[in-house]
């Protein structure tokens, strides 16, 4: 396998950390490390360091691009599909976990946007303030296929900008019963503000809505983690 530099010294450790069944596709540590299986399913290598909150948070891989609904329910990261929309928080965990994998985390969702900034692939308000063309803003609840447009690609993730809304494990602060999802294609009525990744709102973790799809995260070391 191809070396690569990184501040984080994963590089010499990237044999281990690739999960079994997995191999290189393309890409760096620095602007988005790709790996895809012999189906296709591509992840994203996101390197440990500080989160928006000043949080450690480890090596993981996330899904390349939303969740897609494959033969027998399996989930597919590929691009050219339509996310897997009308699915519940649990359902959409148990499908995560059907792979060794689980959903998204606040804190590695926080890292993946420090992390765009860091890396210069979208500014600061791009990230925290206004998403404005930089993925796909409707007011409908239809969404667009996964991958649709390069332009909509940040350090190798597809539609973290808009497109659906995300499943995360964060509970809300309103609500402790509900979960929070994230990001999303809203838009505003005059067409000048769309939300930024890091938009947030509680739902019900039993609603499954045409707008709502996930992402998968695998471990870099097939440890479980408490969320």
């Amino acid at each position: 396998m191809k070396n690569f530099s990184s501040e984080n010294s994963v590089s010499n450790q990237l044999d281990q950390m690739i999960p079994i069944g997995y191999s290189y596709k393309e890409g760096s540590i620095e602007d988005g490390y790709v790996i895809e299986d012999s189906n296709g399913n591509e992840y994203v290598l996101i390197p440990g360091g500080y989160n928006t909150d000043g949080e450690y948070i480890k090596d993981f891989w996330i899904s390349r691009y939303e969740i897609s609904r494959g033969k027998d329910d399996y989930p597919q990261s590929m691009r050219n599909k339509m996310p897997w929309v009308d699915i519940n928080f649990y359902d959409a965990s148990k499908i995560a976990e059907s792979i060794n994998g689980k959903l998204i985390s606040r804190e590695q969702y926080s890292r993946i946007c420090k992390w765009l900034v860091r890396k210069n692939a979208a500014t600061f308000e791009q990230v925290y303030d206004n998403g404005k063309g930089l993925g796909y803003y409707s007011r409908e609840y239809t969404l667009e296929k996964t991958g649709s447009n390069d332009e909509w690609m940040f350090c190798n993730i597809f539609d973290f900008f808009g497109n659906g809304y995300i499943w995360t494990t964060e509970r809300s602060e309103l609500y402790d019963h509900n979960r929070v999802i994230r990001g999303g294609h809203s838009i505003s009525v005059d067409g000048e503000f769309c939300n930024p990744p890091t938009a947030r709102s509680g739902r019900n973790p039993k609603t499954a809505a045409s707008n709502i799809t996930f992402r998968i995260v695998l471990s870099t070391d097939g440890v479980e983690e408490d969320n």
